[in-house]
Parts: C-alpha cells; sequence; structure tokens
C-alpha cells in the first residue's frame, strides 16, 4: 500500500513538472502575439501532452487516495506520453525536444506497473 502511494506521488510531481514545461513555451508565444490553437496543433504533440500529463497528475492522485481505477487513468496517461514520444522521433525532431520525453516515458511506464500491479488495500 505504501509503496502503491509513493508510486503515486512520484507520478503526480513527474507529471506535474512536465504540465508546466509544457504550459511555459506556449505562454510564451501566446504572449509574442500567436494563438492558443495555433500553439496546440503545431505541432501536434503540445495537444498529446496537454492530454497525457492531466490524466497523469488525476490517475495519481487518485491512487495516493486508494480510490479504484486511479492506475488505469495514470496508466492512460503513460500510453498517451509514450506515443507522443515515438511520434516526436518519427517527425524527426531534434533530439534536444525529445530526449527528456525518451528518458520519462520508460520511467512513466514503471510508475504505470507498480500502480497496476500492486495490491489496493
Amino acid at each position: 500500500m505504501l509503496i502503491r502511494r509513493l508510486a503515486g506521488f512520484v507520478g503526480i510531481v513527474v507529471a506535474t513538472w512536465m504540465l508546466w514545461e509544457t504550459i511555459n513555451p506556449v505562454m510564451r508565444q501566446i504572449s509574442f502575439g500567436s494563438d492558443f490553437v495555433t500553439e496546440l496543433l503545431n505541432p501536434p504533440t503540445t495537444l498529446l501532452r496537454f492530454i497525457s500529463t492531466p490524466l497523469m497528475i488525476v490517475g495519481g492522485i487518485l491512487a495516493v487516495l486508494s480510490v479504484r481505477g486511479g492506475a488505469y487513468v495514470f496508466t492512460a496517461g503513460a500510453l498517451v506520453f509514450a506515443v507522443l514520444t515515438g511520434a516526436l522521433v518519427g517527425y524527426g525532431s531534434d533530439y534536444t525536444l525529445w530526449r527528456d520525453e525518451a528518458v520519462l516515458a520508460p520511467f512513466l511506464m514503471v510508475i504505470s506497473g507498480v500502480l497496476l500491479l500492486t495490491h489496493r488495500n
């Protein structure tokens, strides 16, 4: 039970940091005159980050609170984040844009595994 809660807390921290790393550049570009939809869809990987990170935050909170289904919500977010990493690599993006994702995606999948395979009391 403690390991499950700790994994949920670590997932919350990592996902919150990733959400901030997504919001900050988008807000900077909007302050330069760009609109929000353009920033979300060009490239579409930003939209994937805006989908995956809140899912992981909510799933982590549910896991910490021992609510049924939290592991599945977190895993859905982690899978979307893994698709994001594949999309960045597939688009031929510079490695500096996806190196954090390449490190964090397997880590998030490990957290998902802990949440899914550890019994909830």
